[in-house]
């Protein structure tokens, strides 16, 4: 799951930086930055995919609602994300997509803070 995790962050942290770049350059939201946001929303479908495979093999966490609720939060953001980026045809479409992937990264730091024996 560690690896997993990594792969997250590393997406999300290369998805803000090219964000913050668009930004930074007057630039709106292109394929490879939507793409880019895509490739984020993937990853996260995918942990929330292995973390309920988890769950459904008897590693049951201590509150479901919460953690379910982060991996859909996520998600769901990232997907918004998109969408304004998509909508928003000025350097602020690039922003909200930076600010969502960092935004990203801190929801998964936090479902490791919450649940510390590793279960996501």
């Amino acid at each position: 799951m560690t690896a997993l995790s990594i792969l997250v962050t590393v997406v999300c942290l290369v998805t803000a930086a090219l964000g913050f770049y668009y930004a930074a350059r007057d630039l709106s939201a292109d394929l490879v930055l939507l793409g880019a946001a895509g490739l984020v929303a993937l990853v996260w479908a995918v942990l929330g995919a292995v973390i309920g495979l988890r769950d459904a093999a008897g590693g049951h966490p201590a509150d479901r609602v919460t953690l379910y609720g982060y991996l859909l939060t996520a998600f769901a953001m990232v997907i918004g994300g998109s969408w304004v980026g998509v909508w928003e045809r000025s350097r602020w479409g690039s922003m909200v997509i930076a600010v969502v992937a960092l935004v990203a990264v801190v929801l998964l730091m936090r479902l490791h803070q919450i649940w510390p024996g590793g279960f996501a």
